[in-house]
C-alpha cells in the first residue's frame, strides 16, 4: 500500500478535532485562539513528517527509489552502476618494412586520443596494425570502420606514418555512464531473475552488465543445446544496432563468465528490419504532432519489440503502433492503413522506425 499524505488543511482539521474532543470547551475556529495557531502549527510538522514518510516508503523499493538508495538495492544483488568506458579496436597504416613499434603510440582523432595497448610489426611491404585503446570514455570516443586517425608525435616515430584508418571492426564500446533507469531496470531483471546456474537469463545479465549494452536477448538452439546466441542493443548507434567493434567487447565478456560445458556462446546485432507505417487523414495534420508520431513509435519498438528467431517468432502488434499514435499529445484522430495486420520477425530480425508515410 502505498504511503498516504494528507494535505495541510486536513491534518489541521484532525488536529483541530482532537483539541474539541480532549480539550472540551476550546475553540479553535478562533482566528486569534492560541489552540488555533498550534493546531497550525501542528499540522505544519505532520505535514513535513508525511512527505518525509513517503520519501522513505519510496526507497524501500528499487522500482521507486532515487539513486542514492537504488545503487544500494543493486549493491545487494551484486549489480553497480556501469562507469563510462573506453573504444578500442584496431587501425590500419604504413609504417618501415619488418619494424616492429612499441605499445604507448599515440593518435589523435577530433578531441579523443588514443593509446596502441600492444606491439605492431609493419610486413614486408610496410602495412602495420595497431591495436589502440581511447585515453578518455564515453560513447564519443567510438569511430565507425574507415574513420581516420592522426599519428600524434610524427617526430618519435619517423617511419610511421601520419594518417591511420580504423579497421573493418570499428572502435567500439565505449559508452557514457549508466543512466539511471537502465541501472533500475538490470536491478529489477536480476531479481526477476536470479541466476541459475547457465540459465538464458544469466548471458543476457553478462551482456546487459557490459558498458553501453541497453538490451540483451538469449536463445538456445533447439538441435544444439549448447549453443547460445545473445543479441543485444547499444547505446549511441544508430537504431541502437551494435557495430562490429561492440560485439568484441561483448564477447569478451561471454567468454570470461560462460558455463565450459557451453561451446558456443555467440553474440550478435540484431538485423534491422524497417518498419514504415502509413496514415491516412491526421488531424491535426502539423509538423509537431508528426514528430511527436515518429518519437511514439520508435519508444513503443524499443520497449517492446525483441529479435525473432526461428522457433521463437516475435510477433508487432498492429494495436501498438496505432496505440500510440492515439496516445501522442495533440493527436485528435488517425486512420492506421499500414500494417494492416500484426507482422512477424525471425533469423535475428528487429523491427526498427523506417519511413511513416501520412497521406
Amino acid at each position: 500500500m502505498a504511503w498516504s499524505i494528507r494535505s495541510l488543511a486536513e491534518a489541521s482539521q484532525a488536529i483541530r478535532g482532537a483539541f474539541r474532543q480532549h480539550l472540551p470547551g476550546t475553540d479553535t475556529a478562533l482566528k486569534n485562539n492560541f489552540v488555533t495557531v498550534v493546531a497550525k502549527v501542528l499540522a505544519g510538522l505532520s505535514h513535513e513528517f508525511e512527505l518525509r514518510m513517503a520519501y522513505i516508503a519510496r526507497q524501500l523499493f528499487a522500482r521507486t527509489a532515487s539513486l542514492s538508495f537504488l545503487v544500494l538495492h543493486g549493491a545487494d544483488v551484486g549489480i553497480h552502476r556501469k562507469a563510462a568506458s573506453a573504444a578500442t579496436g584496431a587501425i590500419d597504416g604504413t609504417g618501415q618494412p619488418n619494424a616492429i613499434y612499441p605499445a604507448g603510440i599515440r593518435f589523435v582523432s577530433g578531441s579523443s586520443t588514443y593509446l596502441s595497448i600492444s606491439p605492431g610489426q609493419a610486413n614486408s611491404i610496410g602495412a602495420v596494425r595497431i591495436v589502440v585503446v581511447a585515453e578518455s570514455r564515453g560513447a564519443d570516443t567510438n569511430r565507425e570502420a574507415g574513420g581516420l586517425l592522426t599519428l600524434s608525435d610524427p617526430g618519435l616515430y619517423p617511419t610511421l606514418g601520419g594518417s591511420f584508418v580504423v579497421a573493418p571492426g570499428g572502435l567500439g564500446g565505449g559508452a557514457d555512464v549508466e543512466d539511471v533507469e537502465d541501472l533500475r531496470a538490470r536491478i529489477l531483471f536480476r531479481k526477476a531473475n536470479p541466476p541459475g546456474a547457465g540459465k538464458l537469463t544469466d548471458y543476457e545479465r553478462i551482456v546487459r552488465d557490459v558498458p553501453g549494452v541497453l538490451k540483451a536477448w538469449a536463445y538456445r538452439n533447439n538441435l544444439t543445446p549448447s549453443f547460445i546466441v545473445v543479441y543485444f542493443l547499444f547505446d549511441g548507434r544508430p537504431n541502437r544496432i551494435p557495430t562490429e567493434g561492440d560485439k568484441l567487447v561483448v564477447q569478451a565478456a561471454v567468454d570470461a563468465q560462460r558455463l565450459i560445458r557451453v561451446n558456443d556462446s555467440v553474440v550478435e546485432a540484431p538485423t534491422p528490419e524497417p518498419l514504415n507505417p502509413i496514415i491516412a487523414n491526421l488531424r491535426p495534420d502539423t509538423a509537431e504532432v508528426r514528430a511527436k508520431i515518429a518519437a511514439a513509435i520508435g519508444d513503443v519498438l524499443y520497449e517492446r519489440a525483441r529479435p525473432g528467431i526461428e522457433g521463437d517468432m516475435f510477433w508487432l502488434s498492429r494495436s501498438w503502433i496505432a496505440e500510440a499514435v492515439s496516445r501522442v499529445a495533440g493527436e485528435d484522430s488517425h486512420e492506421l492503413e499500414w500494417p494492416l495486420n500484426d507482422l512477424p520477425y525471425t533469423n535475428g530480425r528487429y523491427p526498427v522506425l523506417g519511413t511513416i508515410s501520412f497521406v
